[in-house]
């Protein structure tokens, strides 16, 4: 570990040493900012199975064939993402996240195989556009969320988090049997104030926000948002524009 960090940040002390007499110049920040990321993502990669996130137990899957679907989140492709892990941020590491088994899973250095990393060593991971960030479950409050990984779909001075999950069921057939994939299931809630809400409907939004309901149903009915449509985009819609009534 401080052989990786003193390495960090010697890279960093060279990209960066001069950005004192160059900072004005926009075009050589980000530059420096590409070649900074690059050279840690090939540090990583050249550390192979040294590197702290490739050490985990085996990825097993499931005990039958799935029949239909599959356990992950988005796709069940490969994709680039981001983790927070062991005190380390990786970035452009090749994983899946299982919503049945609440697992976030990476491919191994070998491109073979697959790793289950531990969660309580991750703080938080993104992937396909979205950052999930972990709750953990305070037993002395009864308000508390249940300790997992949440879609952090907007944050501001409310926040809007989105707990994914999906089920299975043992298929049983003349062929065998088989893992059936349920569909995904997504429990939407509100943190204001340092209180969470379940909501489940606009009505259940607006009670949560506690004031300026008509300023918020009519900013939806403007915008031609339905709720059933789109429940997410909706609730971020009232959320982020009630956030914006507060702050006039």
């Amino acid at each position: 570990m401080f052989r990786t960090a003193t390495f960090i940040f010697t890279i960093i002390f060279i990209c960066f040493g001069h950005e004192v007499s160059f900072g004005q110049i926009q075009t050589d920040k980000n530059y420096q900012q590409l070649a900074l990321k690059n050279t840690v993502s090939r540090y990583y990669k050249s550390l192979g199975e040294q590197s702290g996130i490739y050490h985990g137990p085996a990825y097993t899957g499931y005990p039958y064939q799935l029949s239909n679907g599959h356990q992950f989140f988005e796709s069940a492709k490969l994709t680039q993402g981001t983790i927070f892990y062991d005190g380390m941020l990786y970035q452009d590491i090749p994983m899946w996240y299982d919503l049945v088994k609440d697992q976030v899973v990476v491919q191994n250095i070998d491109s073979l195989s697959m790793i289950s990393l531990h969660n309580e060593r991750i703080d938080y991971f993104s992937m396909f556009g979205h950052e999930f960030k972990k709750v953990v479950q305070d037993p002395s409050n009864s308000n508390s969320l249940t300790t997992g990984f949440y879609d952090h779909i907007y944050i501001g001075k409310t926040e809007v988090l989105v707990r994914r999950y999906k089920g299975t069921l043992e298929d049983v057939s003349p062929e065998g049997i088989f893992t059936k994939i349920l569909k995904q299931k997504n429990e939407i809630y509100l943190k204001k104030e340092g209180k969470y809400f379940s909501v489940l409907s606009s009505g259940s939004v607006l009670k949560a926000l506690g004031n300026k309901q008509k300023e918020i149903l009519s900013h939806l009915k403007k915008n031609a948002i339905k709720f059933k449509k789109d429940p997410e985009k909706a609730i971020v819609m009232m959320v982020s524009f009630y956030d914006q009534l507060k702050i006039d």
